[in-house]
């Protein structure tokens, strides 16, 4: 199977889908600056006579679709493949991959960086130096600046998927108590933290954190 692949791939995968499925085509979007339009995409799928295509965020619209009928499935590297003309595809029995959840630890990490930030009032610490101002003394800066841990604060999650739960596994550690509001998981999967209803979990948390799509 010869695979385009237009979606930015590290050596080790490429050397993993050429062991797979035979001939990779590697044209990144990266190399062009910005995604693939469609005419660019259908040009693209021609030169290269694939049989299969990864994307990440290029234009794989109805026209592309009709043009490449042929495509044995499509791979896109994202979240959600909102790229793709799902509809379409669909059709012509086109099968299309993606990844949920591909960034979800990045966000997390975020999360507890920005936060310990906000908590630690890092930015103004850091602006106050930046002006100069330690003349006024030791003792304001440390009354200022000083913040909380969030070592012993009630963490609430409102939404508890891919995120939410890696965020919770983070943070419990701190130690934290985490309580969580959302009505699509079974609170017997997570027994280690604390479903809540939404009438009473405004009253129960220190920090909160909305993850919402």
């Amino acid at each position: 199977m010869r695979i385009l692949v237009t979606a930015p791939y590290h050596e080790q995968g490429l050397l993993e889908l050429k062991s797979n499925f035979g001939e990779v085509i590697y044209r990144p979007w990266k190399d062009n600056d910005r995604a693939f339009n469609e005419d660019e995409l259908i040009s693209l799928l021609d030169e290269t006579k694939a049989e299969a295509l990864i994307t990440e965020h290029d234009h794989v619209t109805e026209k592309v679709l009709e043009a490449n009928n042929h495509l044995q499935f499509i791979g896109v590297c994202r979240g959600t493949p909102s790229n793709v003309a799902l509809a379409v595809a669909t059709a012509l029995k086109i099968p299309v991959f993606y990844t949920p959840a591909r960034n979800a630890q990045a966000v997390a990490e975020l999360f507890i960086a920005n936060t310990i930030c906000f908590m630690r009032q890092v930015l103004p610490g850091i602006q106050w130096l930046k002006e100069r101002r330690w003349e006024a003394g030791a003792h304001t800066s440390y009354l200022q600046f000083k913040g909380t841990e969030m070592a012993g604060k009630t963490i609430g999650l409102v939404g508890f998927g891919a995120i939410g739960q890696l965020i919770a596994g983070m943070v419990v550690n701190y130690p934290c108590n985490i309580q969580y509001y959302d009505p699509y998981i079974d609170e017997t999967a997570f027994p280690g933290y604390k479903k809540q209803r939404w009438k009473t979990f405004s009253a129960v948390a220190t920090l909160y954190l909305f993850i919402c799509r």
